[in-house]
């Protein structure tokens, strides 16, 4: 094949890959577009860790400050209320150097998550049982393993609030 036919074929094939109609998923497209607001009041902590509820809120108060159409607001004021529970929290070990010795924790959170119309209470979408996991490194010192824990914490709330953020903009 000569060289022209070959940007040809290229320039075509290029073409064709941008006018697919491929998008990035989650956009808000499929949603009503009578929702312009969304609140997440704090969740309900039903694990024996203070504070979580406030780190997993958070976490999905800012996927839709950075990502979404939808504004924030307080729950009297918005469209669709966001309704989330911490039912589980725990902690596996799953690294050992030695027998009694662990070197990785895997902590795992289950979520149930809702949203609901406010005016009509009708579920627009919902995860009764979300489950995600975040391993961290252990540390001899106390206070390295604390943090290290707390940063796995902060990873996964991220990444809940990601999923939630996501499945509910695409209506999955």
């Amino acid at each position: 094949m000569g060289r022209s036919r070959w940007g040809i074929l290229a320039v075509s094939l290029l073409v064709c890959a941008v006018s697919c109609g491929y998008r990035f998923a989650g956009d808000g497209e499929n949603l009503d577009p009578r929702l312009r607001t969304v609140a997440v009041p704090v969740f309900e902590n039903l694990t024996a860790e203070p504070g979580i509820e406030a780190i997993f809120t958070g976490a999905l108060r800012q996927e839709f400050l950075m990502k979404s159409r939808l504004r924030v607001v307080p729950e009297s004021q918005a469209d669709a209320v966001f309704i989330g529970r911490i039912q589980r929290l725990s902690t596996t070990d799953v690294a050992h150097r030695k027998a009694q010795d662990t070197v990785l924790t895997r902590l795992t959170v289950t979520l149930d998550v809702r949203c609901i119309e406010r005016e009509s209470g009708t579920i627009l979408w919902q995860d009764r049982a979300l489950t995600y996991f975040e391993d961290y490194l252990q540390n001899p010192e106390s206070a390295v393993a604390f943090q290290n824990r707390q940063d796995a914490l902060k990873r996964a709330a991220r990444e809940t609030a990601a999923r939630i953020f996501d499945r509910f903009m695409s209506r999955f």
